[in-house]
């Protein structure tokens, strides 16, 4: 038997799919353009030989070390960076203002920082679970039939009120509230509503898409790529939440909330406290936003991160070097990305195959 062999290792998944695409049209053509039947001459028909042309191509997809691993950065008072867990199986991180959680591949949680009101303790067990946010100091998932799990601090009713039965299709927390939306793509809150956080009225007959909520406010993205603004307006977050419908995702700081554009540019809103609005990143290409207490977080196209804002532990300074990560998120005074997740392909064996029968 002979048999010619390729492997190479591929981070670019357009590249792999050609080469699957070229390798498939080779099969193809040795298939049609050399048939069993050119081999009857075959100076090995004397000893009537079966002649078998075969393509053999075997791809493997193999995820590389670190793929969904956490990277995390700022305070560290509560383990908050150094105690971030490993692992590389990470889908989402979720933060609150000094205890954390992430969502693994399998639909479990877990969760570490500050423990003082069981943030940590209480996270749920099990798997299944396909969302996380955090408030201030209360933890929330989604299941996988859309029912909620709350869990941590509950003097407003975080945790106790939050809405029974299924079919939720998002969730966030802010301060001290929680948001969720419906299927039906309305908005449903629980908690402290000091302010009107959870009696407040969203437009009447809008389909939300998408929510983020920080501080005493949420923020709400339209079907049509509209932003609705909710809550304390203090420092402008109400009534200067910009206009347009070229919105595809939303974000929120302590005071602030950031939005981003179809073209990939972004645009802050509310305080500007350590220049979170007025020092937002110019220009286009930006693909993911995240807001913390006093910074805010961009990731762009190449999959850099991008910081501004409040630098008091290190949110911006520290924040990784490098490309290729592909999910940011920002809470109290941390970011967290997840880092690239290369991938190998394996293309094994281009050959033929000679088979000889005696008479």
């Amino acid at each position: 038997m002979s048999c010619w062999n390729h492997y190479k290792i591929f981070e670019d998944e357009k590249e792999m799919k050609r080469l699957i695409t070229i390798y498939h049209h080779v099969s193809v053509l040795l298939y049609t353009r050399y048939p069993r039947h050119i081999y009857k001459d075959n100076i090995m028909s004397k000893n009537r030989a079966v002649i078998a042309m075969g393509l053999v191509c075997l791809l493997t997809y193999v995820s590389q070390v670190n793929a969904g691993q956490i990277v995390a950065w700022g305070d560290n008072e509560y383990g908050q960076a150094s105690n971030a867990p490993a692992g590389t199986d990470f889908t989402a991180v979720a933060s609150g203002y000094f205890a954390a959680c992430a969502l693994r591949a399998n639909g479990s949680i877990a969760a570490w920082g500050d423990d003082r009101w069981e943030q940590v303790s209480k996270a749920p067990t099990g798997t299944g679970f396909t969302a996380i946010a955090a408030g201030r100091y209360t933890g929330y998932a989604l299941r996988a039939d859309g029912s909620i799990a709350a869990w941590g601090y509950d003097p407003f009713g975080e945790v106790r009120n939050a809405p029974t039965g299924t079919g939720f299709t998002a969730i966030a927390g802010s301060y001290s509230v929680g948001y969720a939306l419906t299927a039906t793509g309305s908005i449903v809150a629980w908690g402290e509503n000091i302010i009107g956080q959870v009696s407040f009225a969203p437009p009447a007959g809008t389909r939300y898409t998408a929510i983020a909520a920080g501080g005493p406010n949420c923020y709400a993205l339209t079907a049509n790529g509209s932003i609705v603004a909710m809550g304390d307006n203090s420092e402008g977050q109400i009534f200067n939440a910009p206009t347009g419908s070229d919105f595809i995702a939303i974000a929120a700081g302590g005071y602030n909330g950031l939005a981003l554009r179809a073209d990939g540019s972004i645009t802050a809103w509310g305080w500007d406290g350590s220049s979170l609005v007025s020092n937002a990143p110019m220009g286009t290409g930006f693909i993911a936003i995240a807001g913390g207490w006093n910074t805010g977080y961009a990731l762009r196209a190449n999959g850099s991160v991008v910081a501004w804002g409040g630098n008091w532990y290190g949110e911006v300074s520290n924040v990784p070097d490098g490309t290729g990560f592909t999910y940011i998120a920002g809470g109290g005074r941390n970011g967290y990305v997840l880092t690239p997740e290369p991938c190998t392909l394996l293309l094994l064996g281009l050959g033929a195959v000679t088979l000889r029968r005696k008479r």
